[in-house]
C-alpha cells in the first residue's frame, strides 16, 4: 500500500522560496564584491581610458580642448598628452607627481607608439608593467596577463590628421591599481552584512509567510463549514488584494447559496401543498364513488380528472427545469409560424374564457410571424407566459398579447392587468423557485418554475427579453426573436 507523501503547507513553501532567493542575492553580492572585483575594476578603468582617448581625439580642433583634458583627467583619474608630428608635446594633461608613462617618456617611446597606431589603423591599446614594455595588447594571452606585476599601466593612443600631412598622436594612460586590500575590508563589511541579512530574511520570511497562510487557512476552514450547509459563516478582509477578492466571491456565494436554498425548501413546501391537495380531492372523490354508486358523475370525475392534469404539470415543470439546467434537452430549430403559435395556445383557455369571463385578446402587426425557433419549446414558453398573465390578472380578468416588428424581430408582449411586481423584486423573477406572492394560494398555485422555464428556453434561443411592471396597473412580459428570413 503506497503512503501518500506529505506536502508542504503554503507558509513552509513561501518561507523557503524567500531563503532561496535571499541566498542567491547574498552569493551574486559576494562573488561580485570579491572573487570578480579586480576583473571589474579594471574592465572598467580600460573602458573610461579608451572612451576618454576617443573624445580628445574627436575634440582636438576644439577651442576649449585644454579643459576637456583637465576636466578628463580629473574625472577618470587619468593622463593625457597630445604630441604633433615631430613629437613635440602640445597638450599635456599629465600629474607630474604620479607615476606615468608621460614622465620623461623619450622619443623612441612615442614614435614607437605612433608606428604601432599607424600599423593599426590609426588606434593602438596596449599593457605596461611599470614603464617597460610588455610587447601586449587587449588580445595578450591570459598566461601573459598572469605575468604581469600587481601594478599595471594601461595605455590608448589614437592618430588625429593634422591637415599638413603629419598626425598628432593622443596619448592616455591610466594605471590599474590592485584592489586586495580593499577586497579584504569588504570581506569584513560583507561578513557582517551576510550575518544581518540571514537573520532578517529568516525572519521575514517566517514572518510574510505567517500572515499569507493564516488568513488563507482561515479561509479555508470558513469554507469547509459553508460546505456543511452552515450560510451564517463570514468571511472578513485580509488585507491582502487576492485574498479579499476570493472573501467577496465566496461572501458572494454562500449568499446565492442561502438564497437557493430558502428557494428550494419553498419548492419543496408549495409542491407538498400542491400534491396533498389533489391526492386528498383524487382519493376523497374515488372512495365516494367506490362507496356511494350514484356519485359516479361526470362532475366528480371531472374534479378527478383536474386535479390529475394538476399534479401531471407540475412534475412536469420540475422534469422540464432539470432538463434545461443540465443541457440534455435539445433544441431542435425549425421555422415557426409565431402567430400560428399564439393562435394555436389561446384555444386552451376557452373554458376560462366560457366560465369565467376570462378575456384573451390577440393583436398582430404581421399576418404571419416567422422565426427560427424548437416548436414545442417556443409554445411553452407562449403557454407559461399566458398561464402566468391568467393567475395574477386583475378584475377585469384581461390578457393583451400583441405581436409587433421591428428592425428584424418580432416582438411577443403578454400584458395583464394585475396588481403588478414591486421594482425590487423584478430581478429575481426569473429564478427558480421564485414566487412573488410569498403566501401560498390555491388560486395561484404553482411550482415556481414557469417564469425560470421561459428563461432557460429563450437563453438557449439566444433570445432577448424582459418585463416592465407599474404596482397597481399590472405587468408586461416580453420576448424578441429575430425573423427567419429562409
Amino acid at each position: 500500500m503506497k503512503t501518500k507523501k506529505r506536502k508542504l503547507s503554503l507558509k513552509w513553501r513561501f518561507f523557503a522560496a524567500f531563503c532561496a532567493v535571499s541566498a542567491v542575492i547574498l552569493l551574486l553580492l559576494w562573488l561580485c564584491q570579491t572573487v570578480f572585483l579586480n576583473s571589474f575594476y579594471r574592465t572598467v578603468k580600460v573602458y573610461e581610458t579608451k572612451k576618454a582617448a576617443q573624445s580628445v581625439a574627436d575634440r582636438l580642433y576644439d577651442e576649449d580642448i585644454e579643459y576637456t583634458i583637465a576636466s578628463l583627467s580629473t574625472r577618470y583619474d587619468i593622463n593625457i598628452r597630445v604630441v604633433d608630428a615631430d613629437f613635440q608635446t602640445v597638450y599635456n594633461g599629465a600629474d607630474k607627481q604620479t607615476r606615468s608613462l608621460f614622465n620623461n617618456i623619450p622619443e623612441s617611446e612615442l614614435t614607437y607608439f605612433y608606428e604601432k597606431a599607424s600599423q593599426n589603423g590609426g588606434s593602438y591599446t596596449e599593457y605596461f608593467d611599470g614603464f617597460r614594455l610588455e610587447g601586449s595588447n587587449d588580445t595578450a594571452s591570459k598566461a601573459d596577463k598572469k605575468t604581469r606585476p600587481e601594478m599595471t599601466s594601461f595605455l590608448a593612443v589614437h592618430l588625429v590628421s593634422d591637415n599638413a600631412g603629419g598626425y598628432y598622436t593622443v596619448l592616455v594612460n591610466t594605471t590599474i591599481t590592485p584592489v586586495d586590500s580593499v577586497i579584504t575590508t569588504l570581506r569584513v563589511i560583507l561578513i557582517v552584512v551576510t550575518a544581518v541579512t540571514v537573520l532578517g530574511s529568516l525572519l521575514a520570511a517566517f514572518l510574510l509567510s505567517a500572515r499569507l497562510s493564516k488568513p488563507i487557512k482561515r479561509i479555508g476552514e470558513k469554507a469547509k463549514v459553508l460546505a456543511t450547509g452552515d450560510y451564517s459563516v463570514e468571511f472578513e478582509p485580509t488585507g491582502v488584494t487576492e485574498l479579499d477578492e476570493l472573501s467577496d466571491s465566496l461572501n458572494y456565494a454562500k449568499t446565492e447559496l442561502g438564497k437557493m436554498d430558502n428557494l428550494q425548501k419553498e419548492l419543496v413546501a408549495n409542491i407538498s401543498h400542491d400534491l396533498r391537495t389533489p391526492l386528498t380531492l383524487i382519493s376523497g372523490y374515488a372512495e365516494v364513488m367506490r362507496d356511494l354508486p350514484g356519485e359516479v358523475t361526470d362532475e366528480n370525475l371531472q374534479v378527478i380528472i383536474d386535479e390529475s392534469t394538476r399534479m401531471s404539470d407540475l412534475v412536469n415543470d420540475v422534469l422540464d427545469i432539470s432538463k434545461l439546467s443540465a443541457g440534455v434537452q435539445q433544441v431542435n430549430k425549425e421555422s415557426v409560424d409565431l402567430v400560428q403559435c399564439i393562435q394555436s395556445i389561446i384555444p386552451r383557455y376557452n373554458k376560462l374564457i366560457e366560465q369565467k369571463n376570462y378575456k384573451l385578446l390577440f393583436e398582430s402587426a404581421a399576418a404571419a410571424a416567422p422565426v427560427l425557433a424548437d416548436r414545442n419549446m417556443l409554445s411553452r414558453v407562449i403557454y407559461n407566459l399566458i398561464n402566468n398573465a391568467v393567475t395574477y390578472t386583475g378584475e377585469d380578468k384581461t390578457v393583451r398579447i400583441t405581436l409587433t416588428e421591428q428592425g428584424g424581430d418580432y416582438t411577443v408582449h403578454i400584458i395583464d392587468s394585475g396588481e403588478g411586481i414591486p421594482e425590487d423584486k423584478l430581478p429575481y423573477i426569473w429564478d427558480r423557485y421564485y414566487k412573488v406572492d410569498k403566501n401560498h394560494r390555491r388560486a395561484q398555485a404553482g411550482s415556481g418554475l414557469g417564469l425560470s422555464i421561459v428563461k432557460q428556453i429563450l437563453d438557449a434561443h439566444d433570445a432577448a427579453y424582459g418585463v416592465t411592471s407599474t404596482p397597481g396597473k399590472g405587468s408586461d412580459f416580453w420576448f424578441s426573436l429575430k425573423k427567419d428570413n429562409t
